[in-house]
């Protein structure tokens, strides 16, 4: 994923850096296409029951319908639950605590080993 949705990725490749590249522009169907991919992986080898999309390059907030289109496309039915049927806005989401989220989670674990718990 490094190599084809992160932030430097797409600079690489568009020779701009992403929050300078208009959202209709069709670098965002690509990037939508590629963390799709990922996702749907995701989803059919550890079922998990939620996905987080988070970083910089998620600050597109256009890249979110793109995305849960594609992965529907891509489960075509296969997996068929109320959350990527009817609810996939709820099951592929931000981070609650946006880009704090990375640093919070760390502190927390720091906290949790601290206690011995």
């Amino acid at each position: 994923m490094e190599g084809l949705a992160s932030g430097p990725a797409i600079e690489q490749r568009w020779k701009c850096k992403g929050s300078e590249i208009p959202i209709d522009h069709p670098a965002w169907v690509i990037e939508a296409y590629y963390i799709a991919q990922a996702v749907t992986g995701v989803i059919l080898m550890l079922s998990p029951k939620k996905i987080i999309l988070g970083g910089g390059v998620m600050h597109q907030k256009q890249l979110f319908p793109m995305i849960y289109a594609e992965v529907q496309s891509n489960l075509k039915g296969y997996v068929s639950t109320k959350e990527l049927l009817t609810h996939i806005d709820e099951y592929i989401i931000p981070p609650g605590l946006g880009d704090n989220a990375g640093l919070c989670g760390a502190l927390a674990l720091g906290l949790k080993a601290a206690r011995g718990i």
